[in-house]
């Protein structure tokens, strides 16, 4: 071993002794410095017990790794991470023009699976494709996030009356979330503006504000738009106390060539004028849609403040032509400590004792001649009294963590992004067979998971976890094998279902 040392020692210094210029007399030193410490340490060797020996290998490993007492500054303890995509409809095409649509579970799941695997500080989509029906909640979770929105309407999206059919009045929409514990306050600025933009103000504890904005225009709306789009980011910049603006959209620019600043087009050049009066700067460099071009951009007005800005084209946080693009801001922020939560631990349930109290309950004289909602309330008192008896509870350590999202949704998900990674890498038609299958596998473990954890009650005890412990155990069904009514026993399922008709129009009629 102190040979091996010694060889690194050699090695290192060797490497030092490389440089040029003022750092050669300190290299020179510090070999000489070292050789002769090292000489010291061969000779305690020497006369030192084994156990002496361990300490001074260990020293040797942090001379010769500093950066292992280095490992450098923490830069997110003092940055806000953002995550930007343009998600392409997180509902279905064919569901655009209904009130009411049905999710597409694909887009859904992946989402909602970065989101509680990678937690970013904020969250900003374009062309959500959301509807006022749509609460935000199902989407993102109401308890990490609070979020922001503006749907497409016809004042966002306004007709063109010569041409009706010009533009789509469905889909596009934008969104905003922020982290719930965040140390900081966060409204939504209302600005009369004709185009899909969104305003959200962010103050600090030391009284500075932020300002983040998203856009999302469509590539063949003409001049109008985008003078609103600039009037409306001018309206922001005159705000007073404003340390810095941020607007991460899809603008649909593909023609502007962002190293010169020089457009193709008269409105590309109308928003590149207006982008520099507002000390807007493009931080995008890279192709943010799978068919080339940048169509995505991140403007601000404090490029120092942006770090780690970064376009994954290898990796899918939800399915999109659109590449999601990740970046921090460095600023000052606390975080709320959010408390642990606990739930149970039925694995380790004392079942028997459990059976025994319940068996010994006067369950005809608690429940009887009550209504079903008191009769209810007695017996989830009851249940729940020695629940927290007999029942431990375990500390879930992942907070922010659905109950569903255990670690066999994390595991398939780590599969399903290598798999990506895979065939992005080399786009073989197994690849491909390979990653659709384990995708489809993981939505589908996802929507098991979460039928699976639907809770019964208000209480949030008796969840159906609980209820599917007691089912596999008792082997027995909501629906008895053979119903008897007014002296009549019948199997058969369509019987069966008659005379739950007949019994529950008596009772209710």
């Amino acid at each position: 071993m102190i040979a091996q040392n010694k060889n690194m020692l050699n090695h290192r210094s060797s490497m030092r002794s490389c440089c040029t210029g003022s750092e050669v007399t300190a290299n020179v030193t510090n070999v000489i410095y070292h050789s002769h410490f090292f000489m010291y340490l061969l000779y305690l060797s020497e006369i030192l017990p084994l156990e002496w020996l361990s300490v001074l290998n260990c020293y040797l490993i942090v001379i010769c790794n500093p950066s292992i007492i280095n490992p450098g500054p923490d830069m997110n303890a003092n940055s806000l991470s953002i995550y930007y995509q343009n998600v392409q409809g997180l509902i279905p095409f064919s569901y655009l023009a209904d009130e009411n649509p049905k999710f597409d579970d694909t887009k859904i799941c992946e989402l909602q699976n970065f989101i509680f695997t990678s937690l970013p500080d904020i969250i900003i989509l374009n062309e959500t494709w959301l509807k006022p029906s749509i609460n935000s909640s199902e989407i993102i979770p109401a308890h990490l996030y609070h979020t922001f929105r503006s749907d497409r309407s016809h004042n966002t999206h306004p007709r063109d009356y010569n041409n009706p059919k010009k533009f789509r009045e469905n889909g596009g929409g934008v969104l905003i979330s922020i982290r719930s514990n965040l140390s900081l306050m966060a409204k939504k600025i209302e600005i009369k503006c004709k185009a899909e933009l969104l305003a959200v103000e962010i103050t600090l504890e030391d009284k500075s504000k932020i300002i983040i904005v998203t856009c999302y225009r469509v590539g063949t709306l003409g001049v109008e738009n985008a003078n609103e789009i600039i009037s409306a980011i001018k309206v922001l910049s005159r705000k007073k106390s404003i340390r810095k603006i941020l607007l991460a959209g899809d603008l649909n620019l593909k023609g502007i060539d962002w190293e010169n600043c020089v457009g193709k087009t008269n409105v590309e050049n109308i928003l590149l004028t207006g982008f520099a009066e507002c000390g807007l700067v493009q931080c995008v460099r890279d192709a943010t849609h799978n068919k080339g071009g940048i169509l995505d951009v991140v403007l601000t007005s404090s490029v120092n403040s942006l770090d780690n800005l970064k376009v994954h084209k290898d990796k899918s946080y939800c399915n999109s032509d659109h590449f999601p693009i990740t970046f921090d801001i460095k600023t000052i922020i606390k975080r709320i400590k959010i408390p642990k939560r606990k739930c149970y631990n039925y694995s380790k349930a004392d079942w028997g004792a459990l059976n025994r109290e319940f068996t010994n309950i006067p369950w005809e004289l608690i429940l009887d001649c009550m209504d079903p909602e008191s009769a209810w309330c007695n017996f989830s008192k009851i249940l729940h009294y020695y629940m927290e008896k007999f029942v431990p509870k375990i500390t879930v350590k992942n907070e922010h963590k659905p109950p569903w999202f255990d670690a066999e949704c994390y595991q398939k998900c780590k599969e399903k992004d290598k798999l990506h990674k895979k065939f992005k890498a080399n786009k073989t038609i197994t690849n491909e067979i390979k990653f659709k299958h384990c995708r489809k596998e993981f939505k589908e473990m996802i929507k098991t998971k979460m039928r699976a954890n639907l809770c019964d009650t208000q209480r949030n005890q008796l969840t159906k976890k609980f209820w599917s412990h007691v089912k596999s155990n008792s082997k027995s069904t909501r629906i008895p094998e053979a119903v008897y009514l007014d002296g009549k026993c019948s199997s058969d399922p369509s019987t069966k279902a008659n005379m739950f008709n007949q019994f529950f129009f008596r009772q209710f009629s």
